[in-house]
């Protein structure tokens, strides 16, 4: 696979891929974003209404690169490390967080499902720009045809449903994680993960939420699916890549960093949005704006360090870790971090979505009934910044977990695999 990968070491795709990427990239990626607030603002507004990104949307941020900036510069990517790529989501999380969600999710997963993937396969997909790939591995909600996965001949037959597989509504493909699967035959997961392209999949409504309600993270199913041998992964598939440079592909937080990164930008939205508020609103029974009084000035001022603390705890830890990984294990560096470079990252992102949500409740809290309507930015805020920090890679359990090895208890099992995307 290395050789592959070096006898194509500036292009690997067609060269209308890579023409694209470079005329898109003169812009600098946050300066794209900025130009195309308005637009991610209208389509924030109307995933509320659709429960998923509309395919506009979708078709405008592909546009933009911003489902591909993870991505090796071989395959038409920008190749980003990880502060860059929470820059970039935490931008669009400001703006609106169910869009910020998409954009997270869907970079990233088209970037860990090619850690391990043959680099031909990794062509047939990405040779499309516009190329997104979801991923249903959360236990599937209502009737569902099993987690069964058989092999057939030197393919293998999915009858699989899997929630969670946010933007799927735009997906060209979804990656199916051998371990959510069960084969029959042994009774244990399948020998192997699958990626199934558009088409052959089913989007199953079940996404009725009200946080990230625009994330469209609905069950995807496979019913007697046929996956052919060029189209499977090796069973730990999000393992650490011997094959891309960048240590992104080593880094086994990259499913929980971009998540802090939705956090955070939904918490800087949600600052601005007060903000803003406070300098228009005079509250029922008081003389004075919001901005004059000093409770209000307080808390913009204890929420403003407490963002700040968080986001730079993320990008710290994450700066450390990938550092510490260095080169590719071929030329010195190593293909997974030791135990003192990776605790400190996994706590900084639990730590920025728990305190996120706890400056959004406030500001929330403080902006009185305003706060509650559903015309106010803060209360889409409120909600994004609640359900955010109830996943699961960033969720509040992170502390006793991490907690109990400070007094001498082993790391869980779990952490030192890249499990789930």
């Amino acid at each position: 696979m290395e050789m592959a990968v070096e006898e194509h070491s500036t292009q690997m795709v067609q060269p209308e891929i890579i023409e694209r990427r470079d005329k898109v990239e003169k812009t600098p990626i946050l300066e794209r974003i900025a130009n195309i607030k308005d637009t991610l603002s209208k389509a924030g507004d109307e995933a509320q209404e659709l429960r998923h990104l509309p395919a506009w949307a979708s078709k405008e941020m592909a546009d933009q690169g911003l489902y591909r900036f993870v991505l090796p510069r071989e395959l038409g990517g920008e190749d980003l490390r990880a502060r860059e790529q929470i820059e970039v989501v935490e931008a669009v999380s400001a703006i609106d967080g169910s869009v910020g969600w998409c954009t997270h999710i869907s970079s990233e997963i088209n970037a860990l499902v090619i850690r391990r993937m043959e680099p031909d396969l990794a062509v047939k997909i990405f040779d499309d720009w516009d190329a997104l790939v979801c991923s249903g591995l959360g236990p599937p909600n209502g009737p569902n045809p099993g987690r069964v996965a058989e092999q057939d001949g030197d393919g293998w037959r999915l009858n699989y449903q899997g929630a969670f597989a946010s933007n799927c509504y735009n997906a060209t493909w979804n990656f199916v994680m051998g371990s959510m699967t069960q084969d029959p035959a042994t009774e244990e997961p399948a020998d192997a993960s699958f990626m199934v392209p558009r088409g052959e999949f089913e989007i199953i409504d079940t996404w009725h939420t009200a946080g990230m309600r625009g994330s469209g993270s609905q069950d995807v199913r496979m019913t007697d699916c046929y996956v052919p041998p060029e189209h499977l992964l090796p069973f730990l598939a999000l393992g650490p890549s011997e094959i891309w440079s960048n240590p992104t592909y080593r880094n086994p937080t990259h499913a929980i960093y971009n998540k802090a990164a939705v956090a955070l930008g939904v918490c800087r939205g949600a600052l601005d949005s007060f903000i803003d508020l406070a300098t228009e609103k005079t509250p029922w029974g008081t003389m004075s704006k919001l901005r004059d009084q000093a409770q209000i000035q307080y808390r913009i001022g204890e929420a403003q360090a407490k963002l700040l603390a968080a986001r730079t705890f993320v990008l710290d830890t994450q700066d450390r870790l990938e550092e510490h990984l260095g080169p590719l294990p071929s030329e010195g560096g190593r293909l997974a971090p030791e135990w003192e470079y990776f605790w400190p990252a996994l706590l900084a992102c639990a730590h920025a979505a728990q305190t996120c949500r706890e400056i959004v409740g406030v500001l929330n809290n403080t902006a009185g009934t305003t706060g509650s309507r559903m015309d106010s930015p803060l209360e889409r805020q409120l909600r994004d910044a609640q359900q955010g920090a109830n996943h699961a890679l960033i969720s509040y359990r992170h502390y006793e977990e991490l907690g109990k090895t400070f007094v001498g208890h082993e790391p869980p099992l779990n952490y030192m695999a890249l499990t789930r995307a």
